[in-house]
């Protein structure tokens, strides 16, 4: 069994990595991640970390554990994001421009150069949006969520406002939750847009997620007319994890 795993801090996804079509399977570790529960392949994990700018994946590994990167201002640490990036970059070695990794509780924004991890940011959007609306990162109504972006871009001050705003036009309003958390997701990424415009502005990037987070930042994004490819995320780890299988030395 050629097994690969990403420790969410809850659950362990799993890869067959010999079967290449069947999908991952989530397995829940409410006592935490232990060696005994570990497969041969492991991301996520408190490794020590590879200091950028380096490539996703180190040369060779002495072990199945997969260090994570780490950038120390700001501070910022890959959770096996560093797999899916490794599988990106390998199946698209000319890319030069900017990842962005939407997940649950937050996003991470890597800028790749040279087939290298030049820097990297980390915003807590999905986390503010769960722990506001108890909703997870959605896009509803286009126009809604437009104006909502629109306005936290060019007043990021204004995303906590916004925020509570989405909250009150739920508890009072009987706005839907699905709504709700569409504008308070375009708020929070238009706030997220504005601190990253270093990032993508004249930049290709490209989005690896779930469908859910991966829509409204799509649609942020293509609203400022940035070029914006999807890419697969199940299948950007499952090339990572393949890769560092065989760089595995010992």
């Amino acid at each position: 069994m050629a097994e690969a795993g990403l420790w969410t801090g809850t659950e362990l996804r799993l890869w067959d990595l010999n079967h290449p079509k069947a999908a991952p399977q989530t397995v829940s570790l409410p006592d935490g991640f232990s060696e005994e529960t570990s497969p041969n392949l492991i991301a996520g994990t408190h490794a020590a970390p590879r200091p950028l700018p380096c490539a996703a994946l180190p040369e060779t590994l002495a072990s199945g554990t997969i260090p994570p990167l780490m950038q120390t201002n700001p501070l910022t640490v890959t959770r096996g994001e560093e797999v899916a990036m490794a599988g990106f970059i390998a199946l698209n070695p000319k890319f030069d421009g900017i990842l962005c990794l939407p997940g649950a509780q937050s996003t991470l924004w890597a800028h790749v150069s040279a087939e290298e991890i030049v820097s990297m940011r980390r915003f807590l959007t999905g986390a503010m949006v769960s722990g506001a609306l108890n909703a997870e990162l959605t896009r509803a109504d286009e126009d809604a969520f437009k104006d909502a972006l629109s306005d936290t871009m060019s007043r990021p001050e204004n995303a906590a406002l916004r925020l509570a705003s989405a909250q009150a036009e739920m508890s009072q309003n009987g706005m839907s939750k699905a709504e709700a958390a569409s504008r308070a997701s375009a708020a929070l990424i238009g706030a997220e847009l504005a601190a990253t415009r270093a990032y993508w502005l004249g930049q290709s990037v490209a989005i690896i997620g779930a469908p859910l987070p991966s829509a409204p930042y799509l649609l942020a994004l293509e609203s400022q007319f940035v070029p914006v490819v999807l890419a697969d995320e199940t299948e950007m780890y499952r090339a990572g994890f393949q890769l560092a299988r065989d760089r595995i030395s010992g």
